[in-house]
């Protein structure tokens, strides 16, 4: 690939991005015990429950905050 296709912004909807992304989540779940992968991350959130706590109130902390009704878009001009 030459260097203009590679820095080659695809704007919104990028499709070899997504293209690349389905590739490797189809070869993952191919070559994985999704059901047991899940298990183990389950249970690796229950062990580590005060990190993922901790790392959820400081990604919080940075939001605007709630926008109930942002789906509606009534809410864009209180950002």
């Amino acid at each position: 690939m030459d260097e203009n296709e590679r820095d080659k912004n695809e704007g919104e909807g990028n499709k070899s991005a997504d293209n690349k992304y389905r590739e490797q989540a189809t070869d993952f779940a191919k070559r994985t015990d999704t059901v047991q992968a899940g298990l183990e991350a389950e249970r690796e959130v229950e062990q580590r429950k005060s990190d993922f706590d901790r790392a959820e109130k400081e990604g919080r902390s940075h939001s605007k905050g709630e926008l109930p009704d942002d789906v509606a878009g009534t809410d864009f001009d209180k950002i």
